[in-house]
């Protein structure tokens, strides 16, 4: 039985080291690579016309950097190397000025998107503001004062809330709004009808001559 191991051990040692001599590895393929090394990684927009360089390959005029005269011409480039199956990742970068007058290279989502520091695509949904409550003390002693218009914030400190106040100018019925500092607002016309229809007629002031 001792016998019959050890043979079996030694049959399949034997295999295995015959598969490591006469197995030949295949290549390791990176397919992020590229072995011939054609491939452009950096874009320069400088003043209005835009440049293809390959830091991989030495310059030459007309070949590396390509010459772009306009955003037009580099898509039409971009659209024949899809075309081609040809997707070489770019840093694109932007040749500007700092404020000491030196000049500096930004680098940008890309050359339809110049947005410096911000996502290159917009938020998925709108966020609705909380409301957050006018903390007045002109109303904090009821029943006085009540129904009348909040205190002045001299502080500015509900500029960019919601506040319970804003809805006076939002709220309508029929969605559309006659002040013009709404979103919603109906325009000019809309506005001047509601005017003639007297629906401020409350607001008018009258002065006696």
């Amino acid at each position: 039985m001792f016998k019959t191991k050890l043979s079996l051990i030694i049959i399949i040692f034997l295999l295995g080291l015959l598969f490591v001599i006469f197995n030949k590895p295949y290549p390791c393929i990176e397919f992020f690579g590229n072995k011939n090394n054609q491939c452009p990684n950096i874009l320069i927009q400088k003043e209005n016309s835009i440049f293809l360089y390959n830091s991989k390959l030495a310059e030459i005029p007309g070949v590396n950097p390509i010459k772009f005269n306009n955003l037009e011409d580099y898509v039409e480039f971009t659209n024949w190397q899809r075309s081609q199956d040809i997707n070489c990742p770019v840093l694109f970068l932007q040749h500007s000025y700092d404020a000491q007058g030196n000049p500096i290279y930004k680098q940008r989502p890309s050359p339809t998107d110049l947005q410096g520091g911000l996502p290159p695509t917009p938020p998925l949904y709108h966020e609705i503001a909380p409301v957050s409550k006018l903390f007045d003390a002109n109303h904090d002693d009821p029943p006085y004062n009540k129904n009348s218009l909040p205190g002045f914030d001299p502080n500015d400190q509900y500029i960019g809330l919601n506040t319970p106040l804003d809805k006076m100018f939002t709220n309508n019925s029929n969605g559309i709004s006659a002040n013009p500092m709404d979103p919603n607002w109906g325009g000019g016309k809309y506005t001047q009808s509601l005017i003639d229809k007297g629906f401020y007629k409350d607001n008018e002031v009258s002065i006696s001559t």
